[in-house]
């Protein structure tokens, strides 16, 4: 049994869902958490590339998603913990 929590400090407006993201289309998400493994990242980062919109927000654990670029506020290196920050579109320019 799982449980979601939202900590009183979120706004109102802020939602967590746990979806297939192969089925869900992200049109709609403004912010995206990937707990995913390295052999599903390229084709996720596909499919994120060509559906969420413009000032969009992933955060991947552990793995980077090839042929993405890091946000300028990611050291490129997952922040050293772990965690990769990317900002659509400016993710899809040419890797640092």
């Amino acid at each position: 049994c799982r449980k979601i929590v939202t900590p009183k400090y979120w706004s109102n407006n802020t939602n967590f869902y746990m979806r297939d993201l192969w089925k869900v289309k992200l049109h709609n998400y403004d912010v995206v958490a990937v707990y995913g493994l390295s052999p599903i990242m390229e084709r996720l980062g596909e499919k994120m590339k060509e559906e969420l919109k413009p000032g969009s927000i992933v955060v991947s654990n552990v793995f980077a998603i090839p042929g993405w670029r890091v946000s300028d506020d990611d050291d490129g290196k997952g922040g050293g913990k772990g965690v990769f920050l990317y900002r659509v579109p400016e993710c899809f320019g040419s890797k640092k």
